[in-house]
């Protein structure tokens, strides 16, 4: 099966977080853990991360706590899907499952990081940092996987982020109706929003070379997978066990991400677009 180009990757997920992955998924394959029970213990740990960097403004060894625990979050992050291939037992609520995880950890990181510097250094206005910090976050990560869905598709890849078929997952939320399973419905019906949209991304003209396109773009789609979730969260977690020394560290995070990261977007946004009409 064809598989992503190695330029839509991201280079923490790749050298570190997947690698870490693969062996915790190699132990878990022997086992009866689902992929779902993974994906909660992800979110779990997440969640519990930002309740951690809160509790650093008694004591601020909990915000090194706080960087392990999500390091431990995007580790497992990466183990559901792995785990899912390696057991042959994909699914759309997996998937599904799997996106509330991310959108619950970087929340709750988000209040307890606004928290933490509204709480220590004295200022309410810290909270608006922290949701600037936690908007341009999904902003950019959301960004980026257009982006990226889009690259794929040009470069002839054969590979989709969401191989599902749209039609047979609105199937799998009839069905889900008739049988009562109004959660498992309610889930698809949103996995079904998002495919159209993904679907509609993907409608885009077909370039004459591939090869050439490629060639002449990997550059710029590298830049784009520092916008990445995997990234954002990666510089979080490291922050957060840097606060132990250093309060100002998330500020200064928060700070990139609410600029220049933004900026990085703008520029990227824009090259996008000259690309499409190449």
């Amino acid at each position: 099966m064809p598989t992503k180009p190695r330029e839509v990757e991201e280079l923490v997920d790749e050298y570190i977080h997947r690698p870490l992955a693969r062996r915790i998924v190699a132990v878990l394959v022997h086992t009866p853990i689902t992929p779902n029970q993974v994906t909660f213990l992800s979110g779990a740990l997440g969640v519990s991360g930002g309740l951690a960097f809160a509790l650093g403004v008694q004591d601020r060894r909990w915000c090194l706590a706080g960087g392990l625990l999500l390091f431990l979050s995007v580790v497992f992050d990466c183990c559901d899907g792995q785990l899912a291939r390696a057991k042959q037992i994909s699914s759309t609520t997996g998937a599904i499952l799997d996106g509330i995880a991310d959108y619950a950890v970087g929340v709750a990181m988000g209040v307890g990081i606004s928290y933490f510097l509204a709480t220590r250094l004295e200022s309410p206005w810290y909270w608006l940092l922290g949701l600037g910090g936690i908007g341009s976050t999904a902003l950019q990560s959301a960004m980026f996987d257009h982006a990226k869905t889009r690259y794929i598709a040009r470069v002839g890849a054969g590979y989709s982020e969401r191989e599902e078929d749209v039609e047979r997952v609105a199937r799998n939320r009839a069905q889900a109706m008739a049988e009562q399973r109004y959660s498992d419905a309610i889930l698809l019906w949103v996995y079904e929003r998002y495919s159209l949209t993904q679907h509609a991304a993907l409608k885009i003209p077909p370039v004459a070379d591939p090869t050439a396109y490629r060639a002449a773009n990997a550059g710029r789609m590298r830049l784009w997978t520092f916008l990445g979730i995997g990234t954002h969260f990666a510089l979080g977690y490291l922050a957060c066990a840097l606060t132990y020394w250093w309060e100002a560290t998330m500020v200064a995070i928060l700070l990139l991400f609410a600029t220049l990261f933004n900026l990085a977007l703008v520029v990227l946004m824009r090259l996008e677009s000259r690309s499409a009409h190449a």
